[in-house]
C-alpha cells in the first residue's frame, strides 16, 4: 500500500496484534510512515487468557521496538498512569507486579506522552488515549482562570505559570504533554467521569468514555481526533466507531488501523 500516512495501535493489554504492523511495514520498506501506540500496555483481561507476566514481557518488547524505530510514538492511558501517579483509586491493576511495572515506566518515562499530533491532507490529527472533549478542555481553562482570579496574591509564584497554562490550554500536543510530570497536571489527567465510575461529569483525555463523545458539542471543531479506551460495541468489537462529520474515530478494537493520505481508516 503506497498511501499509508499513519498506523494507529490501540489498547494493547498484553496482546501481540501490534507485531503484525512491524512485520508488514518494516522500517526499511516504509521509513516515512508514523506509528502511534495509544497506551494501556499491561493489565490484561483474564478472559483472554493472557497472564500478567507475559503482558509485562510484551510491554518490554514494545519499548525496545520504540527505542530502535524512530517512526514510533508511545502514548499512555489510564492503565499506565496509575503505575506512577498516586491516584485516589486505580482501575484494574496488577498489584502483584506493581513495583516491577512502575520501575519500567519510570526508567523510560520520557518515552511516553499524553498526545501526538500531525497534519494529514492539510488537517490536524490529534491522538490521545481517550480523546480531548470540549467539555474537559473547558474545565481546564475555567480552573486555570479561576485560580488566577481568586488566588492571585495568595498562591506561590511558582504556581502561577501552571494556572496560566490551564487558562490558555488548547488541544495541542505540546501543551497537553506539559500536564505529564506535574502533580497538579496529572490530577487533571486523572479525571474519570461518572460513566467510568469517577467523580466528574467529564473525563480527561485518558479517561473519557466514548459515550461522552455523543454529547452535543463534545467534539472540538477544526481537528480530527483518534483515540482508543472504549470498545463501542460488544456485538461487533472488531470494528471501529468513526464519525466523519464530527471528525473523530474510536479505534479500540484489538487490531491496528492504517490512516491513509485520503483520511480513510483500513484495518491492518
Amino acid at each position: 500500500m503506497d498511501n499509508i500516512h499513519t498506523i494507529v495501535i490501540p489498547d494493547v493489554h498484553g496482546r501481540t496484534f501490534w507485531k503484525t504492523v512491524f512485520e508488514k511495514y518494516t522500517k526499511e520498506d516504509y521509513p516515512d510512515i508514523v506509528i502511534v501506540f495509544l497506551g494501556d500496555y499491561v493489565d490484561p483481561y483474564s478472559f483472554e487468557g493472557i497472564d500478567k507476566e507475559s503482558a509485562i514481557d510484551n510491554f518490554k518488547e514494545i519499548i525496545d521496538v520504540a527505542k530502535a524505530d524512530n517512526r514510533v510514538h508511545l502514548l499512555f492511558g489510564n492503565h499506565d498512569m496509575h503505575y506512577w501517579y498516586d491516584a485516589p483509586y486505580k482501575c484494574r491493576v496488577d498489584n502483584k507486579n506493581y513495583d516491577i511495572i512502575k520501575k519500567i515506566f519510570l526508567d523510560n518515562f520520557d518515552m511516553f506522552n499524553v498526545a501526538y499530533e500531525e497534519i494529514i491532507d492539510d488537517e490536524k490529527f490529534l491522538y490521545t488515549h481517550a480523546g480531548v472533549t470540549q467539555y474537559w478542555l473547558n474545565h481546564l481553562q475555567f480552573h486555570g482562570k479561576m485560580g488566577l482570579e481568586t488566588n492571585f496574591g495568595k498562591m506561590k509564584e511558582s504556581q502561577i505559570p501552571f494556572c496560566e497554562m490551564l487558562r490558555d490550554m488548547t488541544p495541542d500536543a505540546d501543551k497537553l504533554n506539559k500536564l505529564k510530570g506535574n502533580f497538579q497536571g496529572e490530577a487533571n489527567l486523572w479525571m474519570a467521569s461518572y460513566s467510568r465510575g469517577g467523580d466528574y461529569s467529564d473525563g480527561s483525555c485518558i479517561w473519557a468514555d466514548l459515550s461522552e463523545w455523543f454529547y452535543n458539542g463534545a467534539e472540538i471543531s477544526g481537528i480530527w481526533q483518534v483515540f482508543g479506551h472504549s470498545r463501542w460495541s460488544k456485538n461487533d468489537p472488531d470494528n471501529l466507531y468513526i464519525d466523519y462529520d464530527r471528525k473523530f474515530a474510536c479505534v479500540d478494537t484489538g487490531s491496528s488501523w492504517i490512516i491513509t493520505n485520503g483520511k480513510q481508516f483500513i484495518k491492518v
